[in-house]
């Protein structure tokens, strides 16, 4: 079985093909810690070991370890967290060959040529064997590693004339990946990447604010904050001081803007696209940002509606 896999910082992301034709596709939060948890209740406990190391899923736990930097990319995290992934698919543990991904920071060199020192890092990586206690395990028989960004605007870019270029402006967890390709994907005229620029900075801060709210929890709930930044009950609900509450949404609006800021200086270094696609997790946070500080038409501006899944779908079109 062939599976696309947008290993992301924060997520995974999949998609594959049953073997009735029908398209499947998964999301999962990387949300670990060190040691195994107990099980009660009818709640399904996930504990792994790689090479010798106690891992489990959680959610909630403030010692959630952390997969905001680049070196997540090629660490032990990085194998659990797709291999849980699998096993929370609904697929059952068997051989398998799986496309990831890798920032552009990552997969090209200074020169824009792919580095294969990186690339074969982060295969040998994956290829670890991971065991889920008393359980089946999963086995990696092949990676392809494939560049962040590009992949999610093949569909796009094949509509457009060979005169018109088009920039893909990527925000995950932890890094920007922006890209400026030509139209009918005939080439790629230039990568830039950034692997400590990403929502993470905004994650931080509210949880840097939650802590002098009396509200310690894991970056996945610090996460569905931001998402409900809007939602007053929501926010209610999830933070332990009320009265802090506004000292939280100040701290979440003020990182936000900084993000853009700082994403919008990669943008203004950017010139010579008719077209412009935003896309990853942090989509949403951004998007109006660079519509309304770039000059290009209405209709020639793109945010999809599902941002996480565009680059698996991508991956999947190319193959």
């Amino acid at each position: 079985m062939k599976i696309f896999m947008d290993d992301g910082s924060t997520n995974i992301k999949m998609l594959w093909t049953d073997s009735d034709g029908t398209e499947r596709r998964h999301i999962s939060p990387n949300s670990f810690k060190r040691g195994w948890s107990a099980s009660f209740g009818s709640g399904k406990v996930y504990n792994y070991v790689l090479d010798g190391e106690k891992y489990s899923y959680d959610l909630v736990s403030p010692s959630a370890l952390e997969t905001n930097n680049v070196s997540w990319q090629y660490s032990p995290l990085n194998v659990i967290a797709v291999h849980h992934a699998l096993h929370t698919s609904g697929i059952a543990p068997q051989p398998v060959e799986i496309v990831v991904t890798l920032p552009l920071a990552e997969f090209f060199d200074t020169d824009a040529q792919p580095n294969m020192d990186n690339i074969n890092r982060k295969k040998e990586n994956l290829m670890r064997a991971v065991e889920l206690n008393k359980q089946a395990s999963f086995i990696i028989e092949k990676v392809t590693v494939r560049p962040e960004s590009i992949p999610a605007g093949v569909g796009l870019a094949d509509e457009l004339s060979t005169s018109h270029s088009m920039l893909i402006i990527d925000l995950g967890g932890t890094t920007l990946d922006v890209s400026l390709v030509v139209g009918k994907m005939t080439g790629i005229s230039r990568v830039y990447g950034n692997s400590e620029l990403g929502v993470s900075l905004v994650t931080s801060a509210v949880k840097q604010a939650l802590a002098s709210a009396e509200t310690k929890t894991s970056s996945f709930n610090v996460d569905n904050l931001i998402i409900n930044r809007h939602d007053d009950a929501y926010l209610s609900d999830n933070i332990n001081e009320i009265e802090a509450l506004d000292d939280v949404k100040k701290a979440m609006t003020q990182a936000i803007s900084r993000l853009q800021r700082r994403v919008l200086d990669v943008v203004a270094d950017f010139d010579g696209y008719t077209h412009i696609m935003v896309i990853g997790g942090g989509a949403p946070l951004i998007a109006d940002a660079i519509r309304d500080n770039t000059s290009i038409r209405q209709d020639r501006f793109f945010v999809s509606n599902d941002p996480q899944f565009d680059l698996v779908t991508g991956l999947k079109a190319i193959g």
